[in-house]
């Protein structure tokens, strides 16, 4: 089958290639008038020949010259001066176009028969040539508009094509069939009526190959791959849908006129990603030269590779002329669907590792076994309400699996160290926030206590605002409830947040691993903070709904651990640009000498699982401006 598919793609893309060198001037309207005139000549001089049986008479070929002059002047004229006469295009050409032809013809022939009768001296010409050139005429224009619409259906066919069913009644059918035909989405292979009395009959050319309920035998008879429901109201949705369902197919509606104007079904659009990136937000194509030079010949151990931005981490190296990469998580099922993503790369080694980086037998024994040169730290615990709950997994998971990377890499020499963290982390009112800050602080630590010492790793951190289309991000949450049909829920109606995309954050990992960092937060020019209320509106309208009228918002009120805005860095940061355009550096503030002391006992009661109000007090005790209530503060602006 897919072999089939294969040849008929590079049949298809052979007659697309045919179709560019037909020049356009071919299908330009003065072409098809000369096209018409042409044809009245060929219809008028047949027209004498079938008259007389193929021997025209010397006296009758006169006149016959005079009126195909006539009639090859009129005939386009008359076309070109009715409304619509040469706006129809060719190459959708049906039989309504053909009735619409042949009204517009009828003029001509009804002129010539009268001349022929009142105006005397005239070149004679008998009644039956006048009436049988017109319908030689009417079949040899139809057959030229035919052939044009069999030429563009045949030539720009899309393969592979999805083979298509269509479930309807007497009404819809037809319509369907027309507007499928139209597109090259689909190959149209039968069609399924509720109408009992329609099976075996062909619908504009194709059969009607029986009820809904042999749909299961005809899906598998016939290889198909997508069902189309003709009509929002039929009675026998549910079950096509069920038995589509159990083959693992597609099934689309394909709403009616009526349904559209009687509000059964509503018009909306996928939103993308791309569509919900701020307006200033540019594009990631290639790769910064410093970037391309820094992960040459590398080995690159990237952890929690199999989430959303770890794994584009994953990607994105893997498009980079690396040695090694390792994908490093917890998660054997996120593994494995990455490996088949990035596993054609030639000339890389790609190597998946199933492990928890809280363990330190697993760390230390990854390090050794491939002594990474690169290690991008993605793995974390990241969503706010639930870690308000799980104190000690954020502790040990943030905190202490940060610990156990830092320390490797220093002790196998891994040249650079990355560490993926938040905004949420300035002045945190979360749990997971003062995880994140803790996590920081202790890159910064681990920096300034081998600065002079010989030690070769590079420690830097890239602060995050909310990343579109991340596991848990507002998107997917907005987008699942849009097409619930609401409502969209927000926190509060005066929440703003930092956004930017997947493939931007992870450009500022990569440019963030090339500078020679000393515990420095790096971060990405995010614009200004948005309010969430308004970026649910704007998802809505981007879906083709009514914010308030066809999707309500609706206010739940704050959760757990959240502000209202969140910074990027406190007010006594000192911030400067860097190499890469719009990536700033926020210098990184002495740790205080009590920081390793009041850390470990952190991690010893995370790891003793003591309760969360214990966690959280220990959390308040460190110099990281834990503020559990969550004091709110104005967001901070961009600047140099």
């Amino acid at each position: 089958m897919e072999h089939l598919r294969g040849t008929k793609a590079r049949g298809v893309g052979r007659l697309e290639k045919y179709a560019k060198l037909i020049p356009p001037w071919i299908f330009h309207r003065n072409v098809q008038t000369l096209l018409d005139a042409l044809t009245a000549a060929i219809a008028m001089i047949d027209a004498y020949a079938l008259r007389f049986d193929f021997d025209i008479p010397p006296k009758m070929q006169h006149s016959m010259w005079i009126w195909l002059c006539v009639v090859t002047f009129l005939r386009p004229l008359s076309l070109r001066l009715t409304r619509s006469g040469y706006q129809s295009t060719w190459r959708f050409f049906n039989v309504g176009d053909g009735l619409r032809l042949a009204l517009r013809s009828v003029p001509v022939t009804i002129f010539l028969l009268l001349m022929r009768w009142l105006v005397p001296g005239i070149p004679v010409v008998p009644y039956s040539v006048l009436i049988m050139e017109f319908i030689i005429f009417l079949g040899f224009a139809s057959g030229l508009r035919v052939t044009r619409r069999l030429a563009h259906e045949a030539i720009y066919k899309a393969a592979p094509r999805p083979r298509a069913l269509i479930v309807g009644n007497e009404t819809t059918l037809a319509t369907s069939v027309g507007y499928l035909r139209s597109w090259r989405e689909a190959q149209v292979i039968g069609l399924v009526s509720e109408d009992n009395r329609l099976i075996g009959i062909h619908i504009a050319g194709l059969p009607v190959l029986g009820h809904p309920e042999s749909l299961p035998s005809l899906l598998a008879a016939h290889q198909i791959e997508v069902v189309v429901l003709s009509g929002a109201n039929l009675k026998c949705a549910a079950q096509v849908i069920r038995d589509a369902t159990r083959f693992d197919l597609q099934v689309h509606i394909l709403p009616s006129g009526s349904d559209l104007m009687q509000g059964n079904v509503r018009v909306s659009r996928t939103v993308s990603i791309d569509q919900l990136a701020q307006a200033n937000s540019e594009s990631v194509s290639e790769p910064h030269p410093e970037v391309v030079s820094c992960f040459n010949a590398r080995t690159v151990l990237v952890t929690g590779a199999g989430g959303s931005i770890g794994s584009e981490i994953a990607r994105q190296v893997a498009d980079l002329n690396v040695d090694r990469l390792v994908v490093l998580d917890q998660d054997e099922n996120s593994i494995f669907e990455l490996m088949h993503q990035i596993q054609s790369r030639e000339g890389r080694e790609i190597v998946p590792v199933v492990g928890n980086i809280r363990d330190h037998e697993t760390v230390y024994r990854t390090f050794d076994r491939y002594r990474p040169h690169v290690t991008l730290h993605a793995a974390a615990y990241k969503h706010v309400p639930v870690m308000e709950g799980n104190c000690c997994e954020a502790v040990l998971n943030n905190v202490s699996a940060t610990r156990e990377l830092a320390d490797a890499a220093i002790e196998f020499e891994c040249e650079r160290l990355v560490m993926i963290s938040t905004d949420k982390a300035v002045r945190p009112s979360s749990v997971m926030g003062a995880t994140k800050r803790a996590a920081e602080m202790l890159i910064q630590q681990r920096a300034d206590a081998t600065t002079g010492s010989g030690c070769k790793t590079h420690f830097a951190c890239v602060r995050f605002g909310n990343v579109l289309g991340s596991r848990g991000s507002v998107v997917p949450i907005f987008l699942r409830q849009i097409a619930a049909g609401g409502p969209v829920t927000i926190t509060h109606e005066e929440m703003t947040r930092y956004f930017m995309t997947i493939p931007q954050a992870v450009q500022l990992v990569l440019q963030a691993a090339t500078l020679a960092s000393c515990g420095d937060v790096y971060m990405l020019d995010m614009g200004d903070p948005v309010r969430i209320i308004d970026f649910a509106k704007d998802i809505i309208r981007l879906a083709g709904l009514r914010p308030g009228k066809d999707i309500d918002i609706k206010v739940v009120g704050k959760r757990p651990g959240e502000k209202l805005h969140e910074q990027l860095w406190r007010e006594d940061a000192l911030v400067t640009a860097t190499q890469f355009r719009n990536v700033f550096q926020v210098k990184a503030a002495p740790v205080l000498a009590s920081f390793p002391k009041f850390l470990s006992e952190l991690e010893q009661a995370a790891r003793m699982r003591q309760s969360d109000t214990a966690i959280q007090q220990l959390l308040y005790r460190l110099p990281i401006d834990y503020s559990p209530e969550g004091a709110e503060l104005a967001p901070m602006a961009i600047a140099n």
